[in-house]
C-alpha cells in the first residue's frame, strides 16, 4: 500500500467545544472523577514526593516504579488539555492552582542538576547510571520516556495557559539531551521506550510557531537540534556502534523495536505500547521533514499492524509475556491487549489521518476510541482495566495498580478528543469523527463557524450548520466509514450526489450562513467474520453496529462462552436508558432457539464479575477454501 502524503491541520482544542449525548457525559466523568482520582493516588503514593527528595539532595527511598515521573507528566498534559478546552472556569482555576504547585516542585528538582537532567528514580537509586550508561538498564530506568513525557506536558501546558515555567524546565532538559546524544562524539543512545520522539517534534514546532518564547527561556535554545535528535533516534535503531543490543527474553531487541533500522522494518514487532508510540513519532517527524522514506515506513508498519495483527476492538498486543505483538494473524481471544496499546494506536491513527487525509486511518481511530480505549475505564470513572481480552470467565476492575500507566494514557487521548474531530487544508474542512460539537476555523482568510448535531453512534443522522461572515467557496469532506453501505447526504433539504474519494464524501460549493447539511449513515447490526488465517476466530462471528463491537456478559446470558449463534439470528435493537448509562442493546437468536442480549464492549465489567465473550460460534461456519479476501482485509461483514 502506498498513498501520497497530503497534510491536514487539526482544528485545535481551543476552537472546538463538544456538546454530544454520547461523549459529553463521559468527558464530564473524565475531568470530574478520573483526573482527580489519578492525581490523588499519585500524591498518596509519593510520586510528587520523589521530586522533593531530589530537590533536597537525598538518596534512596524512591516511591513507585521508575516511570512514575512520566505518568505524573502525562496526567499534567491531560489536565492542560482539559483547561485548553474551556469546559468550566472554576475547574480551570482549580487545575491551574494544582499544576502550579506541581510545576514548582518539578522545577526545584530540575534545578539541582546544572544541565537540567531530571529522572527521580535514577537520581535517587542509580545516580551513576544516567540514560542506562555505565552498566545501567535504560529499559527499567525509563530516563528518556520520562523526559519525553515532561517535554510533551510542557508543550501542552504552554498552549493551554501561555505560561512558560514548565517549558523552561523542558527546554533546558531537551537541550541537554541534544548535547549528550547524537552522532560521534556524542553518545549512541536511543529511547528504549518511545515517546520523546514525538515530544521533541512538538517542542520544535512550538518554538517555530511562537518565536517569542526564546526570550522567555533565559538561555539559548537551538530548536533545529531537537529535530536532528529525533531523526537520530529514529534512524539509529538497530545500529549498535558503542552500545550493547538489548537481550529481552523471548523477543530480544524486537521488544523495543531496536532489532534493525526502523526505516527497514517490515512488521510491527515487540512491546505494543512502545511500537505504537514509536510509529507516532515517526509520522510526526515525517510531517516536518517531508521525507518519503519516513512516510513509506509509517505506511508499511501501519498496514501490518492493522491488517495482520490488530484485534476487532482496535487493540493490539496479543502476547502477554512481553505485552507485545505476535506473528501475523495470531489473534487469540484471550489476548493481553493492554489499554495503553489501544491508546497508542489511537495516536498513531490520528497522526496518519493528518499525514494522508485518508478516511481509512480515521476509521481505525474511531474503532480504537469506541472499543479498545473506552473499555479501559469504568463508567463511574474511578476503576480500570489494564488488559482487555475478548473472552473471560469474569474479571474485576482495579482501583489502582502496581503499574498504573493506563489511566494517564486514557486521560491523554480522551482529553484531546476535541482536536480529533475536524481538520483542514487550503481547500476545505474534513470531518473525521461524528461528535456533537461547535468549531471555529479560518479558511481562505475567512472565519467559519460549524455546528454538528448528532446522536451517533446510537442513531444514523448527523446534521451540520454553517455560519460565515460572507459566502465562501470550499470543500466539505465528510468521512464515510468503511463499514457503511448506503450513506446519504442532503444539502438544504435536497439530496446531493456525492463523490466518495479517499474515504470522504466531498461537497464543493459556495457556503453561506444557514446552509444545512444532513448525513445519514445506516447502522444495521452486522455479523463480522475474521480472516480465515485467524485460527482463534475460525467458524465464529462477532457482532457490530456501526463502530461499536458488542459483547455478551453472563449477567444477561447464561454461559455466554458456550453460546452458539443461529444461522440467521434475526437481530433487534432496543435503546435502554436505564442500562449502563444508556446503551442500545442488540438481541438475537441462538442455535437452540433461545434469545441472547449483547452490550457494547466498552461497557463490560461494570456490573460485577461475570463471564464475557465477543467471538461466538455459529451453526454454519464458512468454507475457508472458497472465501476470497483482499490483501487489506482482516475483518469484514459475513455473508448473510
Amino acid at each position: 500500500m502506498y498513498l501520497s502524503p497530503h497534510a491536514l491541520s487539526p482544528v485545535p482544542l481551543q476552537d472546538v467545544s463538544i456538546d454530544d449525548p454520547f461523549w459529553s457525559p463521559k468527558l464530564k466523568t473524565l475531568r470530574e472523577v478520573t483526573l482527580p482520582d489519578v492525581l490523588a493516588k499519585f500524591e498518596r503514593d509519593g510520586a510528587l514526593t520523589n521530586f522533593d527528595r531530589v530537590r533536597d539532595h537525598q538518596t534512596g527511598g524512591h516511591s513507585g516504579p521508575p516511570w512514575y515521573d512520566g505518568l505524573v507528566y502525562e496526567t499534567m498534559r491531560a489536565a492542560s488539555d482539559i483547561m485548553a478546552a474551556h469546559y468550566d472556569a472554576a475547574l480551570n482555576a482549580e487545575l491551574h492552582t494544582r499544576l502550579e504547585g506541581y510545576i514548582a516542585r518539578i522545577a526545584a528538582a530540575a534545578a539541582v542538576d546544572p544541565n537540567g537532567y531530571l529522572n527521580t528514580y535514577t537520581q535517587l537509586e542509580r545516580p551513576e547510571h544516567r540514560f542506562g550508561q555505565n552498566g545501567g538498564d535504560q529499559i527499567w530506568q525509563h530516563d528518556l520516556y520520562n523526559a519525553g513525557a515532561l517535554i510533551e506536558a510542557a508543550v501542552h501546558h504552554v498552549r493551554a495557559t501561555g505560561q512558560t515555567n514548565l517549558l523552561r524546565v523542558a527546554a533546558r532538559y531537551a537541550s541537554h539531551l541534544s548535547d549528550v546524544m547524537g552522532p560521534q562524539p556524542r553518545r549512541n543512545i536511543v529511547p528504549e521506550h518511545p515517546l520523546p520522539e514525538e515530544a521533541l517534534v512538538k517542542l520544535y514546532l512550538l518554538f517555530r510557531e511562537q518565536p517569542t518564547l526564546h526570550e522567555a527561556m533565559g538561555f539559548p535554545v537551538d530548536v533545529s537540534r531537537f529535530l536532528q535528535l529525533v531523526e537520530f533516534w529514529l534512524e539509529q535503531r538497530g545500529r549498535y556502534e558503542g552500545r550493547v543490543p538489548l537481550s529481552i527474553p523471548q523477543c530480544g531487541a524486537t521488544y523495543a523495536q531496536d532489532h534493525q533500522p526502523l526505516l527497514q522494518q517490515e512488521t510491527a514487532e515487540g512491546h505494543a505500547v512502545r511500537a505504537a508510540l514509536l510509529y507516532t513519532g515517526l509520522v510526526a517527524a515525517a510531517m516536518v521533514n517531508r521525507r518519503d522514506d519516513y512516510f513509506r515506513a509509517a505506511l508499511r508498519l501501519w498496514d501490518n499492524a492493522v491488517h495482520r495483527r490488530m484485534h476487532i476492538t482496535g487493540s493490539v498486543g496479543s502476547n502477554q509475556s512481553y505485552e507485545g505483538f505476535g506473528p501475523d494473524y495470531f489473534l487469540p481471544e484471550d489476548a493481553y491487549l493492554e489499554t495503553c496499546a489501544a491508546v497508542g494506536m489511537g495516536f498513531f491513527h490520528q497522526a496518519m489521518t493528518l499525514a494522508f487525509a485518508n478516511g481509512r486511518f480515521a476509521d481505525e481511530l474511531e474503532r480504537s476510541l469506541y472499543n479498545g480505549v473506552l473499555t479501559g475505564v469504568s463508567l463511574k470513572g474511578d476503576t480500570y482495566f489494564y488488559e482487555n481480552p475478548l473472552t473471560s470467565e469474569g474479571r474485576e476492575r482495579w482501583a489502582w495498580h502496581g503499574c498504573p500507566c493506563c489511566p494517564p494514557m486514557l486521560l491523554k487521548i480522551l482529553s484531546a478528543l476535541g482536536s480529533y474531530i475536524y481538520a483542514y487544508d487550503e481547500t476545505g474542512l474534513y470531518v473525521n469523527l461524528y461528535i456533537g460539537s461547535h468549531a471555529t476555523f479560518n479558511l481562505q482568510g475567512k472565519t467559519v463557524h460549524l455546528s454538528q448535531r448528532t446522536a451517533y453512534p446510537w442513531e444514523e443522522e448527523t446534521a451540520f450548520t454553517f455560519e460565515l461572515p460572507e459566502p465562501a467557496r470550499f470543500e466539505l469532506a465528510l468521512r464515510i466509514p468503511g463499514w457503511c453501505i448506503g450513506a446519504q447526504v442532503k444539502v438544504n433539504g435536497r439530496t446531493a450526489d456525492i463523490a466518495v474519494r479517499n474515504g470522504y464524501a466531498r461537497l464543493i460549493r459556495t457556503w453561506q450562513t444557514g446552509d444545512h447539511v444532513e448525513l445519514r449513515l445506516p447502522l444495521p447490526v452486522q455479523r463480522i467474520e475474521a480472516h480465515p488465517l485467524v485460527e482463534a476466530a475460525r467458524g465464529k462471528r462477532a457482532i457490530m453496529r456501526g463502530p461499536l463491537v458488542y459483547a455478551m456478559e453472563g449477567i444477561d446470558n447464561p454461559r455466554p462462552t458456550d453460546l452458539i449463534l443461529a444461522a440467521d439470528p434475526r437481530f433487534t435493537t432496543e435503546w435502554r436508558p436505564d442500562v449502563l448509562g444508556g446503551v442500545r442493546i442488540v438481541r438475537g437468536e441462538s442455535a437452540d432457539g433461545s434469545r441472547w442480549s449483547a452490550i457494547p464492549f466498552y461497557a463490560i465489567g461494570n456490573r460485577g464479575k461475570t463471564p464475557m465473550r465477543v467471538w461466538l460460534r455459529q451453526t454454519l461456519a464458512p468454507n475457508i477454501s472458497t472465501v476470497q479476501w483482499s490483501q487489506e482485509e482482516l475483518y469484514r461483514t459475513a455473508a448473510l
